[in-house]
């Protein structure tokens, strides 16, 4: 038997790739945390039997983080890097994306990476909803996975690398294909427990899988169900002192889930 074999062409590999050189690690800087995530497994609990859905838990940070934007905007920014024009860009609203690998036979580099719109304004139910039709690829992000696959499959890639780098150049066409300032991701439903990346969005938030952990809690060892949050961030547009403020206030509003993200809450 040979020692290796040659494997068809794959165009997501020749073009993804190309996002991936995006990522710039020399400027990204990443902080993380183990989180108690009590109060957020009584929270889903309590909304899944009154309202009949129960929240992801990529739901609940993606809310927290949207909600931490809202009361922190100066870390909802993006670069606009030109040759001789670089400028820090405010973004006025709040976008979130979400990575959803696509894990199809052949294409295991696909990433999907659709946006959730003014994710500020969704409450729990809304936003687990929308994140399963984004999961699903159904609706509108079924419409843009068609459109990334057409453009993966149907044009040269180097072409196709030059057209997904665009909206790095152009805010309008970053908001509309890229989202906002934060893209969210998780490999806990594969078990992981933490995940430390490097995206191509100025801050990217993943989390690990929530499970019972030792911790100590008024100087007792107590189990409780907790996972490890962690953000990278570019730290060109934050410095360590505004970036850990608002990675702390992300935690503390997941931890403080009951008060903070409840439904009735009206936030």
């Amino acid at each position: 038997m040979d020692e290796f074999s040659l494997l068809p062409r794959n165009r997501f590999f020749e073009v993804i790739g190309g996002m991936n050189v995006e990522n710039q690690g020399n400027n990204k800087v990443a902080m993380l945390s183990e989180i108690d995530m009590s109060q957020c497994v009584r929270l889903r609990a309590a909304i899944g039997e009154q309202h009949g859905v129960k929240p992801s838990y990529t739901a609940l940070v993606t809310r927290s983080v949207a909600l931490t934007l809202k009361k922190l905007p100066y870390a909802n920014r993006m670069t606009l890097e030109w040759p001789f024009f670089r400028r820090i860009i405010q973004l006025n609203n709040i976008h979130i994306t979400v990575a959803v690998e696509r894990d199809e036979p052949g294409i295991e580099q696909a990433v999907y990476a659709g946006t959730v719109r003014n994710t500020d304004t969704l409450n729990l139910v809304e936003l687990t909803n929308e994140l399963q039709k984004l999961a699903k690829a159904q609706g509108v992000h079924g419409e843009r996975w068609s459109l990334l696959r057409k453009i993966v499959n149907g044009v040269p890639a180097p072409l196709a690398r030059t057209i997904l780098k665009f909206p790095r150049l152009i805010p309008s066409l970053w908001i509309e294909h890229r989202g906002g300032a934060v893209m969210v991701s998780s490999p806990a439903k594969y078990g992981v427990d933490m995940l430390v990346g490097n995206w191509p969005w100025p801050i990217g938030i993943s989390f690990g899988m929530v499970k019972d952990r030792p911790i100590a809690i008024d100087g007792k060892v107590e189990v409780r169900p907790t996972m490890m949050l962690i953000m990278s961030f570019d730290r060109r547009l934050m410095g360590g002192a505004p970036a850990a403020r608002f990675f702390r206030a992300i935690a503390d509003t997941i931890e403080q889930a009951e008060t903070t993200l409840a439904i009735e809450s009206g936030q």
